[in-house]
């Protein structure tokens, strides 16, 4: 995993998670781009017989003072992370989109899209959703304000699905890493597919020894695997993302959801 994504905008540089990436580049040999998108204003629908006109002179001029803005924060965040994130591996990018819907569009070459949690700027899931459905690459949420390290300790929340196994095949290198693996199954929440002892065997195969850990059936399978790995100290989550269409989570509820809301700790996922 040598090439690490963070996408900002004017209206999310405070969320991009600087200080978990430096963390995870440290741990992976990776090179960081930090990559502006200008949000545009929506297109305005004007009857042609009102006589109404839509000027948008001066945009040029205000994109720019966003740009400024925003590079000059994600600088001054990188150098106040613990340890520093410098310009040796963090490459600042605010020319290569236009557009903020090209986003989903440059993840497709780049191992892994971060993106932070915000409680005060719903954005961030439009942005998650875009990177995770788009780019065809993971996608790691890391909480708000996060600044430790993580990948010590792994969990990965086996359903034997398949976006569980395209994740778990992407965060390989990661896995590889930790000192510590887990697999959790929680009762009840299974799809047609190999069981967690052939999961381990495949970790085996891979020089990956992982231990089980399994929870009783929930409501919410989603919220079952958090506190299972709350309980073996779990410091980074792998999922698979919306095994269950994302119209049924939103209606219904789902794990994915639960996971994607209440974490308290990075969470990989792919679709």
């Amino acid at each position: 995993m040598r090439q690490i994504l963070l996408p900002f905008g004017a209206d999310t540089s405070n969320d991009v998670p600087i200080a978990a990436a430096g963390h995870l580049a440290a741990r992976t040999n990776a090179s960081i781009t930090a990559m502006f998108y200008p949000r545009l204003p929506d297109p305005v629908i004007v009857d042609p017989m009102s006589g109404g006109v839509v000027s948008y002179d001066g945009l040029d001029d205000e994109i720019e003072a966003q740009k400024s803005a925003a590079e000059k924060n994600i600088v001054d965040r990188a150098a106040k992370c613990n340890p520093p994130v410098g310009s040796e591996n963090l490459n600042v990018d605010m020319t290569s989109l236009s557009n903020w819907r090209q986003v989903g569009e440059i993840c497709r070459v780049q191992d892994l899209t971060m993106v932070g949690r915000s409680r005060e700027n719903p954005h961030w899931q439009t942005l998650f959703e875009m990177a995770l459905f788009e780019g065809g690459r993971p996608v790691l949420v890391v909480p708000q304000k996060w600044e430790g390290d993580f990948g010590n300790t792994v969990g990965i929340a086996w359903n034997h699905s398949t976006e569980t196994a395209r994740v778990l095949a992407l965060s390989m290198p990661i896995i590889r890493c930790a000192k510590k693996v887990y697999i959790i199954e929680i009762d009840g929440w299974v799809h047609a597919g190999p069981d967690g002892t052939a999961l381990q065997r495949y970790l085996a195969g891979h020089e990956i020894e992982a231990e089980f850990k399994r929870g009783a059936s929930a409501g919410n399978p989603g919220e079952r695997v958090l506190e299972v790995a709350e309980n073996a100290n779990v410091d980074f989550l792998v999922k698979g993302a919306f095994t269950q269409s994302r119209l049924t989570q939103m209606i219904f509820g789902g794990a994915t959801r639960a996971i994607l809301d209440k974490s308290k700790i990075p969470v990989i996922f792919a679709h």
